[in-house]
């Protein structure tokens, strides 16, 4: 497989950026389940009744305050899915972010 080099400066800050999603990530997969919803609700500004208003506020809640430095955060099947032209990284989910995504 060939080696793939940074391209640019968002390349080279992928590291700090997933890392710093990966803490979010954490933090919020530790919260009961109550308390996850609640801080969505306060963050995202809304009730979260529907699976589409789960997820995005849900990915609000987990990229705010995170410089992404040109990085796209979106959902996918397994996790979490950080894109910069072309490239790509998927973080896991905590159990307890996918079955608040799930309920």
């Amino acid at each position: 497989m060939p080696t793939r080099r940074p391209h640019d400066r968002a390349d080279l800050l992928l590291a700090p950026v997933a890392l710093d999603l990966d803490a979010r990530l954490t933090e919020l997969g530790s919260l009961t389940p109550e308390d996850l919803a609640i801080r969505v609700t306060v963050h995202a500004n809304t009730n979260a009744e529907t699976p589409a208003e789960r997820r995005s506020g849900l990915l609000d809640t987990v990229t705010a305050g995170v410089e992404l430095h040109h990085w796209l955060v979106s959902w996918d099947d397994r996790g979490l899915r950080l894109s910069h032209e072309g490239h790509t990284l998927v973080l896991g989910l905590p159990t307890g972010l996918r079955a608040y995504l799930a309920r």
